[in-house]
């Protein structure tokens, strides 16, 4: 069901994960080219023969498990044992003794991540954050609503921190600055002399430093790895930290969240406190994980980590001398450390390469090689390239990228390279036309696209040469635009949206290129809009009164008046149905404030808006099934009902002996969890079956048959209801 309000609340991920993002870069790999993925996109070394966890850690894990002593409960912030080897481990590199109160386990990296930002979220806080980075800070903030700021990392001095930027960043509510150390995603080791310029840059701002530590000692060049907490005894540092990669088990989440803090910041009473109590709310690792880890800590020997570091070397030396040979990339240092490096796109070198999202898709559609694109991280028109992996998957995945380059090579003619100067012989100027790849790209819209706050204060944007260093393109005229709009909608083999009525421009517009809504600020930016959907079925729209009464319902609680009375706004919606002469698809329709004038006021909006798009989409039913995840977000509290219809199928469904009983009541998450089947209801998808909830299978993890039987009686009862349902479209 798709109607209420566009509540601006509900947008707290400003970007779309890394996960999220390698998910639909799978979805674009050609199955029939008959080439073997080859994965350069997630930092998980497991997925590869040449890492591999030893064996003491998995005898450690058998042993705890087999002992039936850690079946039950752990302590919320972990078992002592292994606070105690964690606090041990750590302390080897500091001039002071960790102690086991300053441990807290936590399930990964990740939650420690979200702990740490839990702890330090306030009214008006803001945080700083490296630019690349790693999107999970980003993420994490936004849900806790702390502002993030951006500082630089300088790829012309092996990433380090431009400090210079940091002190304009901060001000009176910054919270923290987050370090990543190795560095994810670009593969730097800071210096021991960095980290102290680090920690007195912090104590300067009263700021605390958020050590991220996930690849700790995994450096393989020649700088060492030194941790922050050294220099806890100058400012107060969080260090987090995982087993994942050092020991090569990402999927044991296991991770630690540690107050490095000699000065006894954190060991304030109430402090611990609201941190002991934050972890009563969360699940942690598994008990007997948890149980192993002294062992696993205590007996590792060092030739195993010897033996990743060198695999590791060896690996990014592969990546650096085949970046080499292709001329549109460029290594600007080679990795020390992680498992990541950043690589810079020359798109001057290329045709038909518009950004990094363009190539990273384009090279799994083709060539079936996933690599991660800059913008992900904070970084336009780089990439990422994980280099943990089989030294023989390596060369290939690297091999089919030398190939897709040279594929997509312009021919520069040696005249040419004579008209003006460069400033690297490889470098040619050129101008930069942004364009919208897809749904993505939008996505992964931040303030690194744009010169945000952070950007407006960095020392020297020059080091990065991002979106802010692009020359934008000035378009004189209207029909110069249109043109380029022409030119963009010409490479869309089908158009999805047939037919858009707006009433700013007064009409229905055919014509993709003009189909566009202005910046309607009190709908985008304050949130203040209604939507609501009806399908097109054969020639017919369902239920459009139905949904028209509850969407002026929705639109008069939200003090939201339509330009035109519902008989208006019923003829508008059927004769732009009429004019897409699209048979089968939805129709979608949004009232706004109308566009004013970027102020909170509605006294700059004169008039509402109303918009409406036809979509051609051919609906079918899912046999597959679905995953859902429980979101933070809450439901809208009058999210509506089922029609009447959906209920005069159970009958029905008791011949065949599908179903018992009926009855409605209001189940916990646990209840419903246990569910043999689930399904969900909606005006715009019938039904879909849901086959999996977080990490717990519903039923069997399979479309039932009773699903199947409901789905295929609630089309009937759709298809063939009655004519006060379903309205004949008057196409001509």
């Amino acid at each position: 069901m798709e109607s209420g309000n566009a509540n601006h609340e509900v947008e707290t991920t400003p970007r779309i994960t890394i996960k999220g993002i390698l998910s639909l870069l799978m979805e674009n790999i050609d199955a029939d080219s008959g080439k073997r993925v080859v994965s350069l996109g997630m930092g998980d070394p497991s997925a590869s023969t040449c890492f591999r966890t030893t064996r003491v850690a998995e005898d450690a894990v058998v042993e705890a498990l087999q002992s039936q002593k850690f079946n039950g409960y752990s302590p919320t912030v972990g078992l002592p044992q292994t606070r105690r080897a964690i606090a041990e481990y750590l302390s080897r590199d500091l001039p002071y003794k960790l102690s086991s109160d300053d441990v807290f386990v936590t399930s990964g990296c990740t939650q420690a991540i979200d702990v740490a930002l839990a702890m330090l979220a306030r009214p008006g806080a803001n945080i700083l954050l490296p630019r690349p980075g790693f999107p999970i800070y980003e993420l994490s903030a936004a849900f806790r609503y702390i502002e993030v700021r951006h500082y630089d990392l300088l790829p012309n001095k092996g990433w380090e921190v431009d400090l210079d930027a940091v002190q304009a960043l901060a001000d009176r509510n910054t919270v923290a600055m987050v370090i990543i150390n190795p560095g994810n995603p670009c593969g730097n080791v800071y210096t021991d002399q960095h980290l102290k310029e680090i920690a007195e840059t912090a104590e300067k701002l009263n700021v605390l430093v958020i050590a991220d530590e996930v690849y700790g000692h995994l450096a393989f060049g020649d700088t060492p790895f030194v941790p922050m907490g050294r220099y806890g005894t100058i400012v107060p540092v969080l260090t987090l930290g995982s087993l994942s990669k050092r020991w090569i088990v990402p999927g044991w989440r296991l991770g630690w969240f540690v107050t490095s803090d000699p000065c006894g910041m954190f060991r304030n009473p109430k402090v611990v406190e609201r941190i002991k109590k934050y972890f009563d709310l969360l699940g942690g690792p598994s008990t007997f994980i948890q149980a192993a880890v002294p062992q696993i800590i205590e007996r590792t020997d060092e030739a195993f980590f010897e033996k990743n570091n060198n695999t590791l070397r060896q690996t990014a030396d592969i990546c650096c001398s085949r970046i080499s040979e292709i001329p549109c990339l460029t290594c600007s240092d080679k990795p020390k450390g992680s498992m990541a490096m950043m690589v810079k796109l020359n798109l001057s070198l290329l045709k038909d390469i518009t950004d990094d999202i363009d190539f990273c898709f384009k090279l799994a559609k083709e060539e079936s090689v996933i690599i991660l694109p800059g913008l992900a991280v904070g970084l336009k028109d780089w990439v990422r390239i994980t280099f943990a992996a089989d030294p023989s998957s390596l060369e290939e995945g690297l091999g089919r990228i030398k190939s897709f380059c040279q594929r997509y090579a312009k021919q520069v003619l040696a005249h040419d390279l004579n008209k003006k100067p460069f400033k690297h012989p490889t470098e040619l100027k050129a101008i930069m036309l942004s364009s919208a790849r897809n749904l993505l790209k939008k996505s992964l819209s931040s303030p690194v696209d744009s010169c945000d706050s952070s950007t407006d204060k960095r020392s020297d944007a020059s080091e990065i040469g991002d979106a802010c260093d692009s020359k934008v393109r000035v378009f004189s005229s209207s029909s110069e635009l249109l043109d380029k709009l022409h030119e963009k909608w010409s490479l869309v083999k089908k158009q999805p949206y047939p037919a858009m009525y707006s009433s700013v421009f007064g009409g229905i517009i055919l014509d993709p290129t003009k189909m566009v809504i202005p910046i309607d600020d009190h709908m985008v930016h304050r949130g203040h809009g209604v939507f609501d959907s009806a399908i097109i079925l054969d020639g017919y729209l369902y239920e459009l009164d139905v949904h028209l009464d509850r969407f002026l319902r929705s639109a008069s609680k939200a003090k939201i008046f339509s330009p035109f009375p519902q008989s208006t706004l019923r003829s508008i919606l059927i004769q732009l149905t009429v004019a897409s002469q699209c048979k089968k698809g939805t129709l979608r329709y949004w009232l706004s404030a109308g566009p004013g004038d970027f102020l909170l006021s509605l006294a700059g909006c004169p008039t509402s808006a109303f918009y409406a798009v036809v979509m051609d989409k051919n609906f079918s039913q899912c046999k597959e099934g679905v995953k859902v995840i429980t979101s933070t977000i809450p439901m809208k509290s009058s999210a509506g009902a089922p029609s009447k219809g959906f209920f005069s199928c159970f009958p029905k469904l008791a011949e065949p002996g599908l179903l018992k009983s009926v009855k409605t009541a209001n189940l916990t998450v646990e209840e419903a969890k246990g569910a043999a089947e689930m399904m969900y209801v909606g005006s715009t998808l019938p039904l879909l079956p849901i086959i999996m909830w977080d990490d717990r299978s519903i039923g069997d993890g399979k479309v039932e048959e009773l699903t199947i039987a409901l789905f295929d009686l609630i089309w009937e009862d759709t298809v063939a209801g009655p004519e006060t349902q379903r309205l004949c479209v008057p196409y001509a």
